[in-house]
């Protein structure tokens, strides 16, 4: 963000907001909200739709009309939940929609259209759902059969919608207030501090001279940074700003090293402490607490990145890269010193959430304030007072966007509860995939696939915990591993065609063409979903399981990760021969996909096969071609 900004006197306004917001929420984290709990939403959801709908009404390249609307939509979300906050304890104590006089009616109904726009500009898919949603809870009476419901008249729908937590203030904009927005703000803490900088670092003093070094660094920086900041897209600006460029000067292809940064970006919303927020909301779902959700979700992170490294080194191999000069590439020694201040948030924000169990709000405000403490002991680092006024300023803003996606599911949610949806999609489902385990999982794969497309996987997560997560424990997944399966899943939403947005992101960055970064991206992502459907089966590797059990599921699925890897694109590492046929390839493949069902027989054969495919390419090293230009070279004509 620009300094010039403030040149404006609404943007200044709505900065100065934004600092009044954030210091309302510090009050509220340290000494609980100033009234009941829907108010203190009201009176975060009035501010974050006021910076909303008026954060970019003076840019001139919108017309006065649209320039209008948007100071009217202000306006009417400032008076809609003022009146909102005015009238709630009599509207409580009135006993139903009954009561409601024609103002309450009047300013309800507003609110649910603000909200229903605020959705649209960020999402006209997920709007449209939230539509469809409204459509169903007032004419669903009129569907046949299983679809039909008893009905629900405008009066009770707006009471519903509006005044309770059945509606708008229901699960999206509580994990918008309670998770995501002190999690944003510390995102915000860590770019303003160049945290990313000093990662990025580290890794690539680490890791920049190997084979493929760049983009093994940027797997690497990714997820330490990603773990934190929760956002794929400012995963991959602050990450692949650096790491695509140098991904490209070591010949990777524009396409790729974007493909790389996206896959890598999005696998660090399942790398705990933080998750995207994924473990915050599954302890709100399941009531699991967090600690053991983020716990199991330790080796499945693991095996993620371990087939997104296998997957860049098997391509580095492939067309022959190499690393960075060391010359080139900063001394680790020098990095650390520089810059290991900033571990100290990362840290501490573990120790809190892990072994003092603080709520999320709480230790991730406590990790806001030390991020800035500690930007001040270095003058790299340290933050002006404009410094610190832009990094709230972006961070609210940041949640301002989110926010008006996640409350919509207010939506939704009533649909689900008060029609008694719910139940009837999980028969739905179990019916499609036949009552069987896999073929549930498999639907829920598209249903997740469908469900993600242009929407952050926070969101995407929430709706098919309500819609999909019953279907999948019915036919026997534990609990814990069909919501972890789910979230798994949810984060793809960056990666599939036709939005794609991180794919984009990164794509604008690399300069490469969009769809065939985002179809590469998928094609690298799919052995890691061998990941999820293992643990769907195995919740030994979910830390759900005696000592032996967690240690041969761990041991196979690297085995099983690392051979879909070598499989899908027909080459084996660098210590064995390189490429290998489609006989083999299919070994490597149906090896590991043996793999994944939990069994000694199944483990036995699935080592089997991949063992042999190894021995066979080892004892053949010598007689094949390593890379593609060996390859290339060996086919040209007159070649002895």
């Amino acid at each position: 963000m620009q300094a010039v900004r403030y040149n404006s006197p609404v943007q200044l306004a709505l900065s100065v907001l934004g600092v009044m917001l954030f210091g309302y929420m510090l009050y509220a984290t340290l000494y609980n909200p100033f009234s009941t709990r829907v108010q203190h939403l009201a009176l975060y959801l009035a501010g974050v739709l006021v910076i909303y709908f008026l954060h970019d009404v003076t840019n001139p390249q919108h017309g006065r009309a649209y320039r209008a609307v948007n100071w009217v939509l202000g306006a009417a979300s400032a008076v809609s939940l003022g009146y909102h906050m005015a009238n709630f304890e009599r509207i409580t104590n009135s006993w139903g929609a009954m009561f409601l006089n024609q103002w309450d009616l009047f300013f309800g109904g507003v609110l649910a259209l603000l909200v229903l726009e605020a959705a649209r500009r960020q999402s006209k898919s997920f709007a449209l759902l939230s539509v469809l949603s409204v459509l169903y809870i007032l004419f669903g009476a009129q569907l046949p059969g299983i679809l039909g419901h008893p009905g629900m008249d405008l009066r009770r729908f707006i009471y519903m919608t509006a005044y309770t937590s059945e509606g708008i203030f229901g699960v999206g904009l509580e994990v918008a207030v309670s998770y995501l927005f002190m999690f944003i703000l510390l995102s915000s803490a860590m770019e303003k501090t160049r945290t990313g900088d000093f990662i990025i670092g580290l890794c690539n003093a680490g890791f920049g001279h190997r084979t493929g070094g760049p983009a093994k660094s940027a797997v690497i920086a990714s997820a330490a940074l990603g773990s934190f900041v929760g956002s794929p897209i400012g995963n991959v600006v602050t990450t692949g700003t650096f790491t695509i460029p140098l991904m490209k000067k070591t010949g990777y292809p524009a396409h790729k090293a974007a493909a790389i940064e996206t896959v890598a970006s999005e696998g660090a919303q399942i790398l705990p402490p933080v998750m995207g927020a994924g473990a915050f909301l599954m302890a709100e779902f399941t009531g699991i607490p967090y600690a053991t959700i983020a716990l199991a979700a330790a080796i499945p992170a693991l095996l993620y990145f371990l087939s997104v490294f296998t997957v860049v080194h098997i391509e580095a191999m492939r067309m022959g890269l190499t690393g960075l000069d060391r010359s080139e590439l900063p001394s680790a020694k020098q990095v650390f010193k520089d810059g290991w201040h900033l571990l100290v948030p990362p840290l501490l924000l573990l120790h809190l959430l892990l072994i003092e169990q603080f709520t999320a709000s709480y230790a991730g405000m406590i990790c806001l304030v030390i991020s800035v403490l500690v930007a001040m002991l270095r003058k790299s680092t340290r933050l002006s007072a404009l410094g610190l006024f832009e990094m709230v300023d972006d961070g609210v803003r940041r949640a301002a966007m989110i926010t008006a996606l996640l409350t919509s599911i207010g939506f939704i949610q009533q649909a689900m509860v008060t029609t008694g949806l719910g139940p009837r999609l999980t028969e739905l489902i179990l019916i499609a995939g036949n009552g069987t385990m896999l073929w549930t999982l498999v639907l829920a794969v598209v249903v997740a696939t469908l469900i993600s497309m242009g929407t952050p996987a926070s969101v995407s997560y929430v709706l098919l915990a309500m819609f999909v997560a019953p279907a999948l424990t019915e036919t026997g997944v534990p609990l814990l591993a069909a919501h972890m399966f789910l979230f798994y899943f949810a984060i793809k939403s960056g990666s599939t065609p036709p939005v794609a947005i991180v794919a984009a992101v990164a794509a604008s960055i690399a300069k490469a063409d969009w769809w065939q970064t985002a179809i590469t991206a998928f094609l690298y992502s799919v052995p890691g979903f061998l990941i999820a459907f293992q643990f769907a089966y195995n919740p030994a590797l979910l830390f759900d399981g005696t000592w032996p059990e967690i240690l041969q599921s761990t041991a196979t699925s690297i085995l099983g990760v690392i051979a879909i890897a070598a499989g899908l694109q027909g080459w084996c590492n660098h210590m064995l021969s390189g490429a290998v046929g489609l006989a083999m390839r299919a070994a490597l493949i149906v090896g590991a996909v043996l793999l994944v069902n939990q069994g000694t027989l199944t483990d036995l054969v699935g080592v089997g096969l991949v063992a042999a495919v190894f021995i066979v390419t080892w004892l053949g090293r010598h007689q094949k071609p390593r890379t593609l230009q060996q390859q290339a070279a060996q086919a040209k004509p007159g070649r002895a």
